[in-house]
């Protein structure tokens, strides 16, 4: 998931109980709601393919779930020594641990994948039920941490970017998807003036629990209704859309090639495009690319291969692809793509 949705869960759990355990119990949540995310710092060496090769992987595995957390509340102690705060050990340790696990659940959920056995099997895993930026989570788990706190110019100004951030994901949706946004927009900023006492963050965790918990299940049983339909199916992916439980998008791996269509409960079931992408073929070409130093975190990441041969005087030129993100022919690569020259 986004960092802000990995924040605002983090935040939540702060705004219970467990904020209040031990000294420090609200940054042990809250950075550890983030902090298997340390490996995206490798994106500011310049080298993206190495990036993209690590990411979910070694601060995202099983290895990581039990080492992370014992880091964090040992650097949070030594903090603490230094500033000289009592602190409980156990719980900073405790909370940590909790925190930290929230970060590979979240991010299991949505078709970019996490690899939960590394380092010792990089096998992906993907949930395929919840949209990487979920709007509607945003404003679940947004709407818990607000409602309750004494207004403050901070708290709206953090409502307002809220409310912008949610406007400028779902802009080129239909209309009425901003209407639902600017409704539960307005219930929150009401809540928020009400000056209730009382903390909403635990209803927000439940809620948003069970909103994930429906997710998982529409898209199980919507993922065995399109396999039955999708003759020699080999691999399916069925993904989500951002605010509508009902949509769902679909890559089938057949014997024919890549299938490529939209499934909704409302709007007459499976639709597919009449267009079929053929799966890669073992050409010495795709085979010399796969091979390239330079696209190796990209192999390592890709779900539905397919590739195109461009041929010149000078270099043949492989364009690789992930048909989860790119279905169209980009020359450039592009995101979900990249390109391979291949001399003579």
């Amino acid at each position: 998931m986004d960092p802000l949705t990995h924040t605002l869960v983090g935040a939540n759990l702060a705004s219970t109980r467990f904020g209040v355990k031990s000294r420090l119990a609200g940054a042990a949540l809250v950075i550890g709601a983030n902090l298997p995310d340390v490996d995206s710092i490798l994106y500011f060496t310049g080298h993206s393919d190495l990036a993209l090769g690590f990411r979910r992987g070694w601060t995202h595995g099983v290895l990581a779930l039990f080492l992370l957390p014992v880091i964090q509340a040992a650097l949070l102690m030594g903090w603490a020594k230094l500033r000289k705060y009592a602190v409980s050990p156990k719980w900073l340790l405790i909370l940590s641990f909790i925190a930290i696990l929230t970060h590979p659940f979240l991010d299991w959920l949505n078709n970019y994948g996490m690899r939960w056995l590394m380092p010792f099997r990089g096998t992906w895993f993907y949930g395929d039920s919840v949209f990487i930026m979920d709007p509607l989570l945003w404003l679940i788990l947004g709407g818990g941490w607000l409602v309750g706190r004494r207004p403050s110019v901070l708290l709206f100004s953090i409502w307002l970017f809220f409310t912008g951030a949610i406007v400028w994901v779902v802009r080129h949706r239909s209309p009425g998807d901003l209407i639902v946004v600017g409704v539960a927009a307005t219930l929150i900023l009401a809540a928020l003036l009400w000056r209730g006492r009382r903390s909403f963050a635990a209803a927000a965790l439940i809620v948003a629990s069970i909103y994930i918990g429906a997710r998982l299940t529409i898209h199980a049983v919507t993922a065995t209704r399109v396999r039955s339909e999708i003759a020699g199916t080999r691999r399916l992916m069925v993904s989500p859309n951002a605010l509508d439980p009902l949509r769902w998008d679909v890559v089938a791996e057949t014997n024919r090639g890549y299938r490529f269509g939209r499934f909704h409960w409302l709007r007459g079931g499976l639709k597919l495009e009449s267009d079929v992408l053929p799966l890669p073929a073992d050409t010495p070409e795709w085979r010399a690319a796969k091979a390239d130093p330079s696209i190796r975190g990209f192999v390592t990441w890709m779900r539905f291969p397919w590739y195109e041969i461009e041929r010149t005087p000078a270099a043949t030129r492989v364009l690789v692809h992930d048909a989860r993100y790119a279905v169209r022919r980009r020359a450039g690569g592009g995101f979900g793509g990249v390109v391979v020259v291949l001399r003579p």
